[in-house]
């Protein structure tokens, strides 16, 4: 991997079950790589100029406005501070602290991810919660700015699951779309995962397997064996995609579910597709998803 991905970009904010997953999954990665990792935290400058404020400066006077705003600025600047210590110290006791740099912005996260994509460094995979700091309200939404960073990024977004587990078992669902393809170029140009098994996936409403899908699995399998995975079972699901495939990460103890985030169908235009974030909702799992 030191070859392919030498640079992640890891989202966090203020909610720190999902924070405390990223940076467990960053350390799982790191530790299995020589990559790096910029921990990047955005402070949204919208929180500082909201309608309500300036109606406060109005009904309230000048004073009272000005010290609202100094107080917001006063309480992020403390958020930052326990952010950026509580990551410090989490990879100081990992012992891998010169491999990650803490980085914040203001602005949009969007932006700021779009930034560090373009630089002269670059990023190669995106790692960020599936929820953000409202994650105990809503439980069933994804993060507001979850499909607006996928859908802007060109890079590979690892989705982060709540609940960090061990990952000892993938599934790559495979539909032979472009984005499938290339989260197929990923796994085997990337080491990262090539001691686990892998469980290729293809589901269809189809009664029958025709022969040409027969052809695109065994030759995705094929490339997946001649590149060093020497643990990979194909699986056909007669079933509705999204069921088929939450189904099997459930019966078959999947750890991670990698896929493209478009399919073959006419709803790719979507932000991610209306079917990959069904599935990131209802698979309890983190999810590698390539655009």
């Amino acid at each position: 991997m030191s070859d392919y991905t030498k640079k992640l970009l890891v989202c966090v904010d203020g909610s720190f079950p999902y924070m405390e997953s990223c940076l467990n999954y960053t350390k799982w990665i790191l530790k299995h790589t020589d990559a790096k990792a910029d921990v990047l935290y955005v402070t949204d400058s919208r929180q500082f100029d909201f309608a309500m404020l300036g109606d406060f400066s109005g009904s309230l006077g000048a004073q009272p406005y000005l010290n609202l705003s100094k107080s917001l600025q006063r309480i992020e600047e403390e958020k930052i501070h326990l952010i950026k210590t509580k990551v410090e110290d989490y990879f100081k006791k990992s012992g891998l602290s010169e491999k990650v740099t803490f980085k914040t912005n203001r602005g949009s996260l969007v932006d700021s991810c779009q930034e560090l994509e373009n630089s002269a460094e670059g990023i190669d995979l995106l790692l960020l919660g599936k929820r953000g700091e409202n994650a105990s309200f809503a439980t069933e939404h994804l993060g507001a700015n979850l499909e607006r960073v996928v859908r802007a990024s060109g890079r590979p977004c690892w989705i982060a699951n709540k609940e960090y587990v061990d990952i000892k078992k993938l599934a790559l669902a495979y539909d032979d779309s472009e984005s499938a393809r290339h989260a197929l170029q990923f796994l085997i140009r990337s080491p990262l995962f090539k001691s686990l098994a892998i469980d290729l996936v293809y589901v269809s409403d189809d009664a029958t397997i025709s022969e040409e899908t027969k052809t695109m699995l065994n030759q995705a399998e094929k490339t997946l064996k001649d590149n060093g995975y020497h643990s990979v079972n194909v699986v056909c699901l007669q079933d509705d995609v999204c069921d088929g495939i939450a189904g099997h990460v459930v019966n078959q103890a999947i750890d991670l579910l990698i896929m493209g985030a478009y399919g073959h169908s006419a709803i790719r235009h979507l932000l991610i597709g209306s079917t990959t974030t069904e599935l990131m909702r209802r698979c309890k799992i983190s999810v590698l998803l390539f655009r």
